[in-house]
């Protein structure tokens, strides 16, 4: 193909420019020329081998369940996240080279394999995530597992959504995805789909997230904390907490009888805004009593009340009560349960960055495939931002990352027998790729 300019133009010193000529005939170029850091990283964690073993009954004759499987994994990876923006890499034939993709099937392909998933596939899926979350964590003796719920709203009729909390889109359907976290490393430990009107957690839901996390937990692990918010309280869980040695840190909500408690302590100021004291406390209907650590905030009056931290309805003030069976300070169990506020950073990353929070099939079994892949690939970039780039107590997000190590472009060419990748010259991210694929090249990781 060939097109002419119809005019010339104009420079800046009234000189007359060449035009360009356009021809599709030039060596194939992608976008994703950082693609084979990933494939190499995904090699060495043998997570296509360990999703071969997901029993997908699929019929397909071009392609095994097992294709599907690795072409979304990838797909996540470099921040694909619609059916119709995997089948257009199929069109990209050096990124699926560079992927370790033979071929990408089709959006309709895709909307068939979904619709045709079913609930135990998506188990097996978070199966293979617990597996690797348990050997990349093998050293560790001690983890502190958060506990989350994130509402998941949908469009249309999706099966299994239903109504309930969903502050996003009151009164429409939604989803709702009981998550764990792994505290120290960033680490999506559990993430179960559930119907929406499950959003408000009950006492068997709470202990069924804990043990979820509680297996994706290496088995050398000894010590155990907990930390959660007011949804997951239940006297249910903290017996079951307190039965297994585990150390929890968990909000309370707003009853009236702990509320006339909170009214007459005497609190201990911390600053001119933070104040904090801690009683004991016999629940009405269990009749078990356990150490309660209030904070109180004064408030600024020219900003709105935070909602998380109202308890009373006192003018100028706002609290917050946490229940706990530890023997530190009340001020050292009040900043260990705040550094739960990192859990907003992998929420929103894992939803806006890997599709966590999409919708792509009206069958249940392909969105919960769906989470279980997304967790996946959030963990595998994870691991990746850790082993590979050396980052871990300040990590760059996934943005930054595929921004500055996998959309590079590039340009194959062929050399007599060999494939060679070239890149573009003095790229800012030379130097970091180098030491990128250096590490990678390397036996253990």
């Amino acid at each position: 193909m060939k097109t002419n300019s119809a005019s010339s133009g104009v420079g800046p010193a009234g000189q007359s420019l060449p035009q360009p000529v356009e021809q599709f005939t030039g060596s194939p170029l992608t976008r994703w020329g950082g693609g084979g850091l990933l494939r190499r990283f995904v090699a060495k964690l043998r997570v296509v081998e360990r999703l071969s073993a997901v029993p997908v009954v699929w019929p397909g004759r071009r392609y095994a369940a097992v294709d599907y499987l690795r072409c979304l994994l990838m797909g996540l990876l470099v921040g694909l996240e619609r059916q119709v923006e995997l089948a257009a890499l199929g069109a990209d034939g050096v990124a699926l080279l560079l992927l370790g993709l033979p071929a990408m099937p089709s959006q309709s392909s895709w909307s068939r394999f979904l619709a045709a998933c079913r609930a135990p596939q998506a188990e097996a899926v978070r199966g293979v995530n617990r597996g690797l979350v348990r050997e990349r964590r093998r050293g560790l003796r001690s983890a502190t597992i958060d506990l989350d719920v994130q509402v998941i709203s949908t469009r249309g009729h999706p099966e299994g959504a239903s109504r309930g909390y969903n502050p996003g889109r009151r009164d429409s359907k939604s989803y709702a995805a009981r998550m764990g976290f792994l505290g120290e490393t960033r680490d999506i430990l559990a993430a179960r789909l559930r119907p929406g009107r499950e959003a408000t957690v009950s006492a068997a839901a709470a202990i069924q997230t804990y043990r979820d996390s509680r297996q994706a937990l290496p088995r050398a692990v000894g010590r155990v904390r907990l930390r959660a918010d007011a949804g997951f309280y239940s006297e249910a869980l903290l017996k079951q907490l307190e039965t297994e040695g585990v150390l929890y840190f968990v909000a309370v909500p707003g009853w009236s009888s702990l509320q006339r408690r909170v009214g007459g302590l005497t609190f201990r100021a911390l600053d001119g805004k933070w104040a904090i004291a801690d009683f004991r406390y016999r629940a009405v209907r269990s009749g078990v009593e356990r150490r309660m650590v209030v904070i109180r905030e004064r408030l600024d009056p020219t900003e709105p009340r935070k909602k998380q931290l109202k308890l009373l309805d006192c003018p100028g003030y706002a609290y917050q009560v946490l229940v706990t069976n530890s023997g530190w300070g009340p001020q050292d169990v009040w900043h260990f349960y705040n550094r739960r506020c990192c859990l907003e950073n992998i929420i929103k990353e894992s939803q806006s960055d890997f599709g966590g929070d999409h919708i792509l099939s009206h069958r249940w079994g392909g969105n919960a495939l769906w989470l279980a892949l997304s967790v996946l690939a959030y963990n595998v970039l994870n691991w990746f931002r850790e082993r590979v780039l050396g980052q871990r107590a300040h990590r760059h997000t996934a943005r930054w990352l595929r921004r500055m190590l996998i959309e590079l472009p590039g340009r194959l060419v062929h050399r007599g027998r060999q494939y060679e990748l070239k890149l573009g010259r003095d790229h800012p991210s030379e130097a970091l790729f180098g030491r990128a694929l250096t590490r990678l090249e390397a036996r253990v990781l």
